[in-house]
């Protein structure tokens, strides 16, 4: 009988007996459950996501409205008195990290120098002349550029055909339901991305255990098919994940980090999957000494059978010599002479 998903969550993290019969459902069911937990990863990561942006920019509005001076927005550039980029780092917001505004910079050299010259902790944002720069630090190894024409900007996300605008009516922009649009757009390959992202490093991950997981086996001396052991290593991801999700949820509200949390991440996974592994060994040297003691019980039984065969036959052959004496006996009387009596 096939396991529902929510019992296959249960067993994965309070019975690892469990894991060698979820193992045997197969790969393609082993993957669709990883897949359906990384959606549910996502989608906790992505409404975090969410909310830091709509802070950031709700935070975005209320600076430019009281720190940078008015611009004008014409003819997909934008106009602005300043002789040198102003840089803002004073964001009330961790996620920005800089606000960087240059409407000097025209040439791709000129933009990739700046960028380069700003470090990366959150996210930073570019307003050059013609275009609007995001850049946001996903993990150590990665960040996402988004890069947007103001054109564009305003054509995709307010489904407007804008043509100019000023100060002022941006910031009643930002406030707006307008910003509903870039909300949905930002969301969707927000997801999608964080989605792709999450699969690749799981399967990765699964993999790494799963590869550990066979090493465990072997130096245990358990005859295991790789396969079984990565089924299992997929499943052995289910309490990270869902502490994953724990922490997620609480950086909704307090934003700290846990420094070495993708160590823990891993190894509980695979405690989990060594755990399965000996309890596996354990069920198989019991089921073992089963065997060995119905081996010794057929061969007792046998050894009865043959003690109680051997026993008839004696007391067979010893009644047929007790025949055979009789018979004599009565050989002899009948040859006795007649003429023998005086």
């Amino acid at each position: 009988m096939e396991i529902s998903f929510p019992k296959k969550i249960w067993y994965s993290i309070t019975k690892f007996e469990k894991y060698p019969d979820m193992a045997q459902d197969g790969i393609f069911k082993a993957v669709r459950y990883l897949i359906t937990m990384a959606i549910i990863v996502t989608t906790f990561a992505l409404c975090g996501s969410m909310i830091k942006m709509n802070k950031a920019v709700g935070n975005l509005a209320q600076y430019i409205e009281q720190n940078i001076p008015d611009f004008t927005f014409e003819d997909g550039k934008v106009s602005m008195e300043l002789t040198e980029p102003m840089v803002i780092n004073d964001i009330a917001n961790s996620q920005i990290n800089k606000v960087i505004i240059n409407p000097i910079a025209e040439t791709s050299e000129q933009k990739e120098e700046l960028e380069n010259k700003e470090t990366i902790v959150g996210t930073n944002i570019y307003f050059f002349k013609d275009e609007i720069i995001l850049k946001n630090k996903v993990d150590d190894e990665h960040i996402q550029t988004q890069n947007y024409t103001y054109k564009d900007f305003i054509a995709n996300y307010t489904k407007e055909d804008i043509q100019n605008f000023n100060k002022a009516d941006l910031i009643e922009f930002l406030r707006s339901e307008k910003m509903t649009p870039f909300y949905t757009s930002y969301a969707t390959t927000m997801f999608i991305y964080l989605l792709l992202t999450d699969i690749i490093y799981l399967l990765l991950d699964t993999f790494r255990i799963a590869v550990f997981g066979w090493i465990t086996a072997v130096v245990a001396k358990i005859k295991m098919k790789f396969s079984a052991i990565y089924n299992m290593a997929i499943y052995s991801f289910t309490l990270p994940m869902i502490l994953n999700i724990i922490y997620l949820i609480v950086n909704y509200f307090i934003d700290f980090k846990i420094k070495y949390f993708e160590v823990a991440y891993t190894t509980i996974a695979y405690i989990y999957l060594a755990a399965a592994i000996f309890i596996l060994k354990d069920d198989f040297i019991k089921k073992m000494q089963e065997v060995m003691k119905i081996r010794q019980e057929q061969k007792n039984v046998r050894e009865e059978i043959k003690r109680q065969e051997e026993e008839k036959k004696e007391k067979k052959d010893k009644d047929d010599d007790k025949d055979e004496g009789k018979d004599e006996n009565g050989d002899k009387d009948t040859d006795t002479p007649e003429g023998s009596e005086a």
